[in-house]
């Protein structure tokens, strides 16, 4: 099988795989999440609606250094150590191949006052309230989700071990 790397070939090569590995970043700053609006272009996956920051995950590559990659790529901002928050699997008779995604909390080591994103037609720094109201997504607001019920509000989301 030939490697494809363009992103104009994404679904192409994507299709060509029987797993798909990719990685997002859960980017959390003073209270809201820093997310980007998808290009509206036929061939990616969920078109125009917002999502987390990230992408494939390279063959030889391990998901940590592709976060940090594609943080690198499509921001070109620092981060500290990543850590890895929630991994998915996602399969449906619609969306094939089957999805590895891999989230982590990525905390950047400075916040610049004016981000350039090289990927992507906007970008937003939302409250959890916020980005609800938005197309996002769904596995991404999944994680997100997750992190603000777990993380942020401290909630027992799972089930408390009983004593018999």
């Amino acid at each position: 099988m030939q490697e494809i790397h363009s992103k104009e070939n994404h679904f192409l090569c994507c299709s060509l795989k029987k797993k798909y590995k990719s990685v997002g970043a859960i980017i959390f700053y003073k209270g809201k999440y820093l997310i980007q609006k998808r290009d509206n272009k036929k061939n990616i996956f969920f078109p125009n609606f917002w999502g987390v920051f990230g992408g494939n995950v390279k063959n030889n590559e391990n998901t940590k250094k592709a976060i940090l990659r594609e943080l690198k790529e499509e921001l070109n901002l620092s981060f500290q150590e990543p850590i890895k928050k929630l991994s998915l699997k996602i399969s449906s008779k619609n969306f094939k191949p089957v999805r590895d995604r891999i989230f982590y909390l990525c905390e950047p080591k400075i916040m610049k006052k004016k981000i350039k994103i090289y990927e992507g037609k906007d970008f937003a720094l939302l409250s959890f309230h916020s980005l609800k109201k938005l197309n996002i997504v769904p596995w991404d607001f999944s994680a997100i989700s997750y992190h603000y019920y777990d993380t942020v509000k401290n909630l027992q989301i799972l089930p408390t071990k009983s004593k018999n």
